[in-house]
């Protein structure tokens, strides 16, 4: 400990607050740019029921049209009624069919609650897509949704 010098000995400190530290190129900082989410693009005039031979594939041809990265119908209590597939569809439904039954107007960055009813039943469409959806184009998305229930339920 013989090397570290006594500070009551040291009178002047090198601290020269005029000089401002140089920083290596990848410690510097930019100004970042804020991009905003994209827009989904406007759907084709697909058919969601014409030659798909179950409801699964017809909630594909949805997820396809629409440019979504996945969608569930869910039960107001949880359950999966319906996905286009993928490994989410089960705890998306557990997760945001009881959210939306208890507060409709939560929201969850990347998911798009909408609530439906079929024959008496209270169902949410669960749309996973980190774009913006139009209205009217959620719109479009809601209602190929209920031709599709009406088609295979």
């Amino acid at each position: 400990m013989e090397d570290i010098p006594d500070l009551q000995k040291v009178k002047h400190l090198a601290y020269q607050p005029g000089i401002k530290p140089v920083l290596p190129v990848s410690q510097k900082s930019f100004p970042r740019q804020v991009q905003k989410p994209g827009v989904l693009p406007r759907p084709g005039d697909t058919s969601v029921i014409e030659g798909a031979p179950d409801i699964t594939t017809s909630l594909r041809t949805l997820t396809e049209k629409y440019s979504l990265d996945q969608f569930t119908i869910a039960t107001a209590d949880g359950l999966v009624f319906a996905s286009s597939g993928g490994e989410d569809a089960q705890d998306d439904a557990a997760r945001f069919g009881e959210m939306f039954a208890s507060d409709p107007l939560a929201e969850t960055p990347g998911v798009t609650l909408f609530g439906l009813d079929h024959k008496s039943s209270d169902l949410v469409g669960i749309i996973r897509t980190n774009l913006q959806i139009p209205g009217d184009v959620a719109e479009m998305i809601e209602r190929d949704t209920k031709d599709i229930l009406n088609r295979w339920i």
